[in-house]
């Protein structure tokens, strides 16, 4: 009753209860046999989808059977009816619409069997519609299909109305883009798609929309460019042959205003008439009312016709004011909108000016058009101008040759009488030619006279180059026993006798620079002198000349006043040493001169005063004077042309009671001269003199090829490349007459000298110790860290040394000589390197071309730094006259650095060896001496002990540059320095010293202190 079929009677019983017992068991079986296979069908046609199952209950009957059999007929129909609609629907989804559900069946699966076969014909009848629609549309090109579905619904309504709107809008989308391109092809590109589209049939349409306006606007520039060649080829056939520029303006207003729709129009024309200046004048008008403000002529840049003109350029002018212009007719008036003004040109050059008035404004292709038409139009202008003034010179030719031909007539009787000239010519020349002949004959004999003055010249300087020598080695012998004895280093001489060589000594520098101004007047005579021309700072001068002259001035009582007057340049390009030695000439003479009163400088511009014969003087454009001025006894007037001539003085008591060689005016006008200027004099016996120097400010023009003067400055920087060692001395000529003061020169002492010393080291205990190591000599010191510092210090004062260390910070030593080097302001300034840095031999040249001595910082170099700096204050030749050093000639002797050193003395002459070998053994120095080369050769082959050699150059038989070379040849002094000592003190002495083997080389007479600084230089290590 609980539908649990899996119970059964279990209980012992018999008989009829047994075999009742047995029924129910039996029928529970089959009752739950039954309920499976019932329960099985179901599940797989219910649940499982698989039709086709029977129920098969064995031993079943009555009831039961039927039960089974009616569950079996249930499945076997409906599966037979799910079958048929599943063949029919799966037809219809293979596309098959023609399958027909053909089912014995009721109720409701008879409703379903209508309604899918209704639904098949439904959608064969929409299959067969859309088909068609699209085969019309898609295939055949016909337009406008609808399909017509009777009684679809719903969906397939839905469908329906899809499609034929597919339909309608491709159809009207198709239409639209074919009407607008016959259109186009009809040559109509104002029509445009409008239709409402998207996506790739929305591109479509607009690229076929700016399809068409790119031919549209294609078209109307095609359209434009015709109109334009068009019109313009109208205008230059129309304007073809034209003559008359009045004609032609006329012309073109009235073709040009209608065809730009301009109603108002003037043309100016550019005339040059009765003598004016080209100016614009009115030429044609169109519908133009003269009116009392508006003038007929423009000069250039008056209004906006000669504002055009002047610029050459097109002015448009919109919305232009009521009250500017009108244009009238009978009817009426109107102000203009748009005014244009147009400039014709013709290469550049303004022929007219057009102007024009429109109502509406100029579109670009009417201003395209009268740009292109104003270039037509001058030329148009020029050619008639160029016609014009053809048949003027037509005319004018014909005039001409009218003129001409009376012309060759009276010219056939001027041929004839010339005839009879030219006679008389042929004579003449004959006679010239024999002249030429003579001039030839003179011109060879000056020629040979030439030639002989050079011969004569070259034996001149031959012979002043051996005088030279001939003189300087008596007088280097007698120099150095001078200052020996007057040293008395032993203490045994009386002041007397010190005084009596004090004054062989005097004499002997006075002899000397006497040697010397002969040799500079004969190099300036032979055009063998050069200048260094550089722009030489004016804020030197004044610095330069007190240093020199002031302690003069002190000395002799007398004003001394320096006027550096307003106007003057910051620089002049000038040689600053030449210019020097001039101006101290002159000072010098005013001061030995002058016994009472002043001596005034004066530098000034000048605008006259020197002679009208000096071009370049007159060429300059600006002139500097330099005045020397004193009150001392005066030159007469008769005497003031032949004191600027060599060896020429005043008068003969002047040369007793003065002194002098006569040299120095003459040194003077030869150096002024050469630096382009010229020496002027004023003076009157008993007031005074005036001496003015003219120098151009200009670089002057060297009259023949420079050849450097033999002087000290053009030898130092070639000293470092024979330097092997580490300490550098420069050596060169005598140069006394330029490192003593001016007052010697005259026999008035001045007082001791003041130097100035720029220290550059960045250890502040180095900078305090050569500040006091220089302390006694009366020097001021200046002491700065770094290469910056240095440099701002030296611009802005003046320096005589520079001490510099090459191992600064930030801006090296290396660096600081560049930047001096590169300056001619500050390159003139004496430059000592004093470092601790071992120095290759590539840095030892570089160093040598820039400084004038190299010290190494070791155990003996703060006595050399000392000698070093002295010798570049004090300069060759001074260092006895001012003091000198304590143990350059009579220090003790065994403090000497050179003790124990041993030199040869190679000279001919006894008296040289006695005087080197005296100054040397005071060093206490062994000294051996030969006369001859031979005779050093020998004694070098015997002795390997001999530390340095002095050898002379001039020595007879074997010279002395034959005795370097083979000095050199040795090996047993192969590497030993040598001295070369000459008194020839001619161009090319060092060179050829070097070359030959020397070491290092002095000129005679020999400074004791220069030779003794040298000899440490070269032995003490």
């Amino acid at each position: 009753q609980q539908g649990d079929l899996s119970k059964k009677i279990t209980v012992d019983v018999r008989g009829e209860i047994l075999e009742l017992k047995q029924t129910i068991n039996t029928m529970v079986d089959q009752l739950n046999a039954f309920a499976k296979e019932v329960t099985r069908v179901a599940r797989e046609v219910g649940t499982d989808g698989k039709l086709g199952g029977q129920a098969n209950v064995e031993g079943v009957a009555g009831t039961w059977k039927d039960l089974t059999d009616n569950v079996n007929i249930m499945a076997s129909n409906l599966t037979d009816q799910v079958r048929g609609i599943a063949r029919v629907v799966t037809a219809v989804a293979n596309g098959n619409l023609k399958g027909k559900l053909t089912l014995e069946a009721k109720g409701e699966i008879a409703e379903l069997a209508d309604t899918i076969n209704s639904m098949t014909d439904t959608l064969a009848v929409f299959a067969q519609q859309v088909t068609t629609v699209a085969r019309e549309v898609g295939a055949e090109g016909r337009l406008g299909g609808q399909a017509n579905v009777p009684g679809a619904a719903g969906t397939w309504r839905d469908l329906t109305d899809n499609v034929n709107q597919l339909s309608a809008t491709l159809t009207t989308q198709v239409r639209a883009i074919a009407e607008v391109a016959t259109a186009v092809t009809k040559g109509d590109l104002t029509q445009s798609i409008r239709v409402d589209a998207k996506g790739e049939v929305a591109n479509l349409k607009d690229n076929i929309n700016e399809m068409i306006g790119n031919l549209r606007v294609t078209t109307e520039k095609n359209n434009e460019q015709d109109w334009l060649k068009t019109n313009l080829t109208r205008f230059t056939r129309m304007l073809q042959g034209q003559r008359d520029p009045m004609t032609v303006s006329k012309m073109i207003l009235s073709e040009l205003a209608p065809l730009v729709h301009a109603e108002h129009g003037v043309f100016y024309g550019m005339v040059d008439t009765n003598g004016r200046a080209a100016h614009l004048a009115l030429q044609a008008g169109y519908a133009y009312k003269q009116r009392k403000n508006v003038p007929m002529e423009f000069v250039l840049g008056e209004g906006l016709v000669g504002q055009c003109a002047l610029e050459k350029k097109r002015i448009v002018l919109k919305n232009v004011p009521k009250d500017y212009i009108k244009i009238n007719s009978a009817l009426g008036e109107s102000v203009p909108a748009n005014i244009v003004v147009l400039p014709v040109l013709f290469e550049g050059e303004v022929r007219a000016v057009i102007e024009l008035a429109s109502f509406e404004p100029f579109s670009a292709t009417h201003i395209d058009f009268l740009d292109q038409l104003a270039e037509s139009i001058g030329i148009v202008l020029n050619t008639i101008d160029a016609n014009s003034r053809t048949e003027d010179l037509l005319t004018q030719s014909q005039s001409l040759a009218t003129e001409l031909q009376s012309q060759q007539d009276q010219l056939q009787r001027t041929n004839d009488e010339l005839a009879g000239k030219a006679r008389q010519l042929a004579e003449q020349n004959a006679e010239i030619e024999q002249r030429r002949l003579e001039v030839e004959s003179s011109k060879a004999l000056v020629e040979e006279k030439a030639e002989q003055l050079a011969l004569t010249s070259r034996y001149k300087s031959e012979f002043l180059a051996n005088m030279s020598h001939e003189l300087r080695t008596p007088l280097n012998s007698l120099l150095i026993l001078a200052q020996e004895l007057a040293a008395n280093p032993d203490g045994n001489l009386l002041p007397k006798q010190i005084e009596y060589a004090t004054i062989i000594r005097s004499s002997g520098t006075d002899l000397l620079k006497l040697i010397n101004d002969i040799l500079d007047l004969s190099k300036i005579e032979s055009g063998t002198v050069a200048l260094d021309i550089g722009n030489w700072p004016l804020t030197e001068l004044r610095p330069m000349l007190e240093r020199t002259f002031r302690h003069v001035a002190e000395a002799t009582k007398l004003a001394f006043q320096i006027d550096l007057r307003p106007g003057l340049p910051e620089t002049i390009p000038t040689d600053p040493q030449r210019l020097q030695q001039i101006l101290n000439n002159l000072l010098s003479n005013a001061f030995k001169f002058t016994e009472k009163g002043k001596v005034e400088f004066i530098a000034e511009m000048a605008i006259g005063g020197w002679s009208p014969s000096n071009e370049n003087l007159n060429r300059a454009s600006k002139v500097v004077a330099f005045r020397v001025v004193d009150t001392g006894i005066g030159i007469p007037f008769e005497k003031q042309q032949s004191i600027f001539e060599s060896f020429a003085q005043a008068d003969g008591s002047t040369s007793r009671k003065y002194g002098g060689t006569g040299l120095g005016l003459s040194i003077c006008r030869e150096l002024t001269r050469l630096l382009g200027g010229e020496i002027r004099l004023q003076s009157e016996p008993g007031v005074g003199s005036i001496f003015t120097v003219y120098l151009p400010l200009i670089a002057p023009i060297q009259p023949r090829r420079p050849a450097p003067l033999d002087t000290l400055e053009s030898r130092a920087g070639d000293l470092a490349e024979i330097s092997p060692e580490p300490v550098l001395v420069t050596a060169g000529g005598d140069r006394s007459w330029q490192a003593e003061p001016a007052s010697s020169a005259h026999g008035t002492k001045g007082v001791e000298a003041t130097w100035s010393l720029l220290v550059v080291e960045d250890d502040p205990v180095q900078r305090q110790y050569i500040s006091d190591l220089m302390a006694p000599t009366n020097t001021r010191t200046i002491g700065v860290a770094n290469g910056d510092e240095a440099l701002a210090m030296l611009r802005e004062q003046k320096f005589d040394c520079v001490v510099l260390d090459l191992g600064l910070p930030g801006m090296s030593g290396w660096r600081v000589i560049e930047e001096l080097q590169t300056s001619h302001a500050l390159g003139s300034t004496p430059l000592l390197v004093y470092t601790a840095k071992d120095l290759t031999r590539k840095e030892e040249i570089k160093l040598g071309k820039a400084a004038k001595s190299i010290v190494i910082k070791d155990a003996r170099s703060p006595e050399r730094l000392k000698q070093e700096i002295s010798a570049i204050l004090q300069g060759p030749g001074t260092e006895d006259e001012a003091g000198g050093e304590p143990g350059a000639n009579g220090a003790d002797p065994a403090s000497s650095a050179l003790a124990g050193k041993k030199a040869l003395v190679v000279d001919d002459d006894i008296r040289n060896i006695f005087a080197l070998t005296a100054m040397l053994e005071r060093q206490q120095m062994e000294v051996v001496s030969v006369d001859s080369g031979q005779e050093a050769l020998e004694l070098l082959h015997l002795n390997e002990d001999i530390d340095v050699a002095l050898v002379d150059v001039m020595m007879p038989e074997m010279d002395g540059y034959v005795t370097m070379t083979k000095m050199r040849e040795l090996k047993s002094f192969g590497d030993r320095p040598i001295i070369a000592l000459t008194a020839k003190a001619m161009k090319g002495d060092r060179e050829k010293c070097i070359e030959a083997g020397a070491s290092d080389y002095i000129a005679k007479p020999v400074n004791n202190a220069h030779l003794l600084s040298m000899l440490k230089s070269w032995l003490v290590r």
